[in-house]
């Protein structure tokens, strides 16, 4: 899950928090709550910005669909500003194409400003079927994140 904590321009905190799979789906779902609760302790945000989950008929995309519904209600309960944004539209804001791959966001957020964060984007594959590595994807979650952050900035 990659978090990332915007003023303005300023980043104030980025990073992956990895959830670990436990015996039930609310083991998960737990983690999640925990995380962005101390983060919003932590940063005291006045909008709380969540991409809407894909809604594919897996039991992974069902589970990110509840995390977001709960992180979503647990902002709310906080009297912060809830924003759900589709991701083909954060793409749009920042790099102009709904379409752009997560690679493609990253270089566009480091080109927008945060250049500090150039090293954390993966190499491309030098053939495109062999996909990125696991190591390679860790960090795309965060600029996922950013990317969220600065659409809703836009908004």
């Amino acid at each position: 899950m990659g978090l990332a904590v915007l003023r303005g321009r300023d980043l104030r905190y980025f990073g992956v928090r990895t959830l670990r799979n436990g015996t039930r789906p609310y083991d998960v779902i737990g983690q999640a709550r925990r995380i962005v609760l101390a983060a919003i302790e932590r940063y005291s945000p006045q909008v709380v910005a969540i991409e809407e989950p894909l809604m594919l008929p897996t039991k992974r995309a069902a589970l990110m669909s509840v995390i977001a519904e709960e992180m979503g209600k647990r902002a709310a309960e906080l009297g912060l500003e809830v924003l759900e944004l589709d991701p083909s539209r954060i793409r749009q804001v920042v790099v102009g194409n709904p379409g752009a791959t997560k690679i493609e966001v990253a270089e566009a957020l480091v080109r927008g400003g945060f250049e500090q964060l150039k090293p954390l984007i993966p190499r491309r594959p030098a053939r495109a079927a062999l996909g990125l590595r696991p190591k390679d994807k860790y960090w795309l979650h965060m600029f996922d994140a950013l990317a969220l952050a600065l659409a809703a900035q836009a908004r």
